[in-house]
């Protein structure tokens, strides 16, 4: 999967700019703010809010391969890669002002320890934000789906936006917005069915290998007809968590 994450799984330029403009509220400004990037991969949040923010960043990422890639990738004095689980940040405690999860959480074998965790290293009053997709809302991959129905039998398998946040909120914080955001993924169906060739998707993963050939064979297909090339839409959810220290404090 690290070898082909890049080629299936790359920002476009929409989606950085729309990413940047929603977690720049969140950065804290000053030389010494810190951003986790949990479950970094090959780097594509870790490198642009390195590049966008003054912050240092510091991408936790347990395999070998995606912290390899991401190595290879943007070398910024303000960006660093560390091996790491969620369960066990290797971080100081109180030492991250933002943590960010992006298409994470499903990964995670123990939420709450991850929670935990969290906590333990957010400062008080700091967010997490939880980017992904959840079980119970699936309506924001229509492309996906049309092309391989199987995957939304996986997705359904997904934590919950509900589960979530009762593990959050059991773990010291309190959801303070959940935002559906419209991400431009690709420009048209042919840019489309260039990245699901890398089947970087962890979905197109799991699905069999015959299911996964005639849906991309039928999107190849849908892909030469098109007259006129129109983006690929998806909306992701993001949730926003806080550390309850503020709440507990104001009130």
């Amino acid at each position: 999967m690290s070898a082909r994450y890049q080629d299936g799984r790359s920002l476009s330029s929409e989606a950085a700019s729309t990413w940047s403009a929603i977690v720049a509220p969140f950065v804290r400004r000053g030389a010494n703010t810190r951003i986790l990037d949990l479950g970094a991969g090959t780097g594509r949040f870790s490198a642009l809010f390195a590049q966008k923010f003054e912050a240092h960043v510091v991408g936790i990422e347990p395999s070998k391969g995606m912290r390899e890639v991401a190595r290879a990738g943007a070398r910024l004095k303000n960006l660093v890669y560390v091996a790491g689980s969620a369960e066990a940040i290797p971080l100081r405690s109180q030492c991250c002002d933002l943590a960010w999860l992006s298409h994470v959480w499903h990964h995670i074998r123990d939420h709450h320890a991850c929670a935990r965790e969290l906590r333990r290293v957010v400062t008080r009053g700091g967010h997490v934000l939880a980017r992904g997709t959840f079980g119970d809302q699936l309506d924001g991959f229509p492309t996906l789906f049309r092309f391989w129905p199987a995957t939304r039998n996986i997705c359904e398998q997904l934590p919950t936006i509900q589960q979530t946040v009762r593990v959050f909120e059991a773990n010291g914080f309190v959801l303070t917005e959940h935002r559906r955001v419209p991400q431009t993924t690709c420009a048209s169906l042919d840019e489309f069915a260039r990245r699901t060739r890398a089947r970087a998707d962890t979905a197109l993963a799991l699905i069999s290998d015959a299911e996964f050939h005639e849906g991309q064979a039928t999107l190849e297909e849908a892909a030469a007809r098109e007259r006129t090339s129109g983006p690929v839409i998806e909306t992701i959810e993001l949730l926003v968590f806080r550390d309850q220290t503020t709440s507990a404090t104001a009130s």
